[in-house]
């Protein structure tokens, strides 16, 4: 337990490791370069074109290489070190941003440029996901599972709070026209190297890989894995559904925010996004706080639930600081669950198995949210905003309620299960997982 002047911090507790405190450190600078380079970018492709549908393909570009290339990062996360699959992804990374800082400060920037670059750190990305979700917890005691989780699932929402700020005020005070971009992407080049770094002075004990003899073959026994499990299932099937309808409202947020408060859109635009980033901190803290509790299964039903009333209050709340409440609750309660689900899944998923798994579940938050925004966009068209806000959060609930509130085992697993489970799993299907 991690305690400072006689207090003990649960969430804490897993940075008593080292080599977890250089994991957790880097990834924040990396994280902080990646959010750094969307605001950059999508200044960078309006500000070329004054076109929405530009950045629309921007999204587009970000989202393509995951669809596919999160199953082959699992793979490979299974069958190579990770520390290096990070690391040399991690210096590309870097290597492409500096490439368009370089075409941006000469003047030779276009907008193929930047959608190049996108796809290709998108493919970076994929290839990572897997390994990044793989990694850690083979840096920490099995006990600080919950709190490893809780701590890397800070740094998302964290870094979205102030990470954009610092771009934006490099783009406006720096140099003439596009030369405080060139310093932002700069920048997230440096925050980049830092994390291969940090990855670099990682010493991690050899674990179990996949004996697979092929990608492809490999890939199948992942799926296969995944699928003669019902826990894993209604996990990821439950986080499917809260990206495809939950997660979607972001796309609606400027809708909202200007039926609420007329022109004023980008001021308050840019507090109910922070809210959104504050309030998935808070549900990353509790969630990572709560440690070893026994009834894991009622704390994720308990999260989707939550997200999806959330969703649906957000659809009909009739001032704007009523919005800004609900789009933290709806956060905090979102993370809550995918805080408690990944842990789960990190439990219950042995070394060589994790990479294809993981992938798996980071794939659904790839392929998930941008469809989920799509055709959410089309039927707040067709019958406006707050019918279809209220519609997506009734179906969180549904799925939430028809998946893990119907499952007694998933909705009673706690964590003395998750080792006993994983045991009896794994020597009950060896043949059907070779087949």
């Amino acid at each position: 337990m991690f305690a400072f002047r006689g207090k003990t911090f649960p969430l804490l507790t897993a940075l008593t490791h080292r080599d977890f405190r250089l994991y957790w450190g880097g990834h924040g600078f990396a994280v902080s370069g990646q959010q750094m380079a969307m605001m950059t970018q999508m200044w960078l492709i309006f500000d070329l074109t004054g076109s929405a549908l530009a950045l629309g393909l921007l999204g587009l570009a970000r989202a393509i290489p995951g669809v596919i290339l999160n199953l082959v990062g699992g793979v490979l996360a299974d069958k190579v070190d990770q520390r290096k699959l990070l690391m040399y992804c991690t210096m590309g990374m870097a290597g492409l941003y500096s490439v368009l800082a370089t075409l941006t400060v000469a003047g030779v920037l276009e907008v193929w440029h930047i959608l190049c670059v996108v796809f290709f750190t998108g493919a970076f990305e994929a290839f990572q996901q897997p390994s990044r979700q793989s990694i850690f917890p083979n840096l920490i005691d099995r006990k600080n599972m919950m709190s490893a989780v809780g701590l890397n699932s800070t740094i998302h929402p964290g870094t979205r709070i102030f990470a954009p700020l610092i771009a934006g005020f490099l783009i406006d005070h720096v140099g003439m026209k596009h030369e405080g971009a060139a310093t932002a992407l700069y920048l997230v080049a440096g925050l980049n190297l830092v994390f291969s770094f940090a990855l670099f002075q990682i010493h991690m004990a050899p674990v179990q890989r996949s004996s697979g003899t092929g990608g492809f073959q490999s890939l199948k026994q992942g799926m296969r894995y995944v699928a003669n499990n019902r826990i894993f299932m209604l996990l990821i099937l439950t986080s499917f559904s809260n990206a495809f309808f939950g997660m979607a409202h972001v796309t609606l947020l400027p809708v909202f925010t200007e039926k609420l408060m007329g022109e004023s859109t980008g001021f308050y635009l840019a507090i109910l996004t922070s809210a959104g980033g504050v309030g998935g901190l808070t549900g990353a803290f509790i969630a990572g706080s709560l440690g070893s509790i026994r009834r894991r299964g009622w704390l994720m039903l308990g999260g989707a639930c939550n997200f999806g009333a959330a969703i649906i209050l957000f659809a009909i709340a009739p001032v704007f600081w009523l919005l800004v409440g609900l789009e933290w609750l709806a956060s905090a309660s979102s993370q809550m669950f995918s805080v408690t689900s990944q842990s789960t899944l990190h439990g219950l998923v042995p070394d060589e198995y994790r990479g294809r798994v993981m992938g798996l579940w980071g794939m659904t938050h790839t392929v998930a949210q941008p469809l989920g925004g799509l055709q959410l966009g089309a039927l707040a068209n067709a019958i406006g905003a707050t019918l279809a806000l209220v519609i997506s959060g009734s179906f969180v609930i549904v799925f939430a309620l028809g998946g893990i509130g119907r499952d007694r085992g998933v909705r009673n697993l706690d964590s003395n299960e998750v080792v006993a489970r994983t045991r009896n799993f794994v020597e009950a299907t060896p043949s059907s997982a070779e087949g």
